[in-house]
């Protein structure tokens, strides 16, 4: 989606789009679904670092299912078997997963925590909900900024690694939390005192973000048909 394109418009269809997808129920859409997901990441340009967490997370629902459920054996890993089933099941959970976030990423993983706020805002939600949002997510950002800089600083002076480390990042972790959250408040505090949360006009949906509308909702109406004919 182009950068002029508004973050109402992007909240939205991303919306739109994630609803389409987790209403896929065949397994032949798999490969669609994985060439959307791909297509997004390509697009949004995102790091693939930022996605193991949600591929281990898809990996483990695979293998977990896979070892549960079902009766049909494909293979068997010493004494333990992996079903068919289970690994159907567990596969349309993890391909429907990845391709949300992939999706969700290339359309608002570029936005900053205010450019957010407004899009909520434009959707006429209350205030202290984007307030809230925002600074959740400047909040999540200086306790990683705080982290990577303690952790800097523990390795310059030679501490302990692997596990003997545990004791000195679970220090490190809760100096970072508490440190982030006086930034926090002081951020809040500075921004209440500039007028921020007062009423502001919302701006009418113009003809890009109606044209992204439409693009997302057809996008979403033809997975939904190409899964019913499936």
């Amino acid at each position: 989606m182009p950068d002029s394109i508004g973050p109402r418009a992007r909240i939205l269809a991303s919306l739109v789009l994630a609803f389409a997808v987790s209403a896929v129920n065949s397994v032949a859409m798999l490969p669609v679904l994985a060439l959307l997901a791909g297509a997004a990441l390509w697009l949004g340009r995102a790091p693939w670092r930022r996605f193991r967490a949600p591929v281990a997370l898809a990996l483990a629902f695979v293998l977990g299912l896979g070892l549960s459920l079902g009766d049909s054996t494909v293979l068997r890993l010493g004494p333990v078997p992996l079903y068919a089933e289970g690994l159907q099941a567990g596969a349309m959970i993890a391909v429907r997963m990845l391709t949300i976030v992939a999706l969700v990423w290339a359309l608002l993983g570029r936005l900053s925590p205010l450019q957010l706020a407004q899009g909520l805002r434009g959707l006429h939600l209350p205030a202290l909900i984007t307030d809230m949002t925002m600074l959740t997510l400047r909040y999540l950002n200086e306790v990683r900024a705080e982290l990577a800089r303690a952790e800097l600083a523990r390795r310059l002076r030679a501490g302990p690694t692997g596990w003997r480390a545990l004791p000195d990042r679970a220090l490190i972790l809760a100096a970072s939390l508490i440190r982030a959250q006086d930034r926090a408040e002081r951020l809040w505090a500075a921004m209440r005192l500039r007028g921020h949360g007062a009423s502001h006009p919302v701006a009418g949906i113009g003809m890009g973000e109606l044209a992204a509308l439409a693009l997302a909702v057809a996008c979403a109406a033809a997975l939904i048909w190409l899964d019913r004919a499936a």
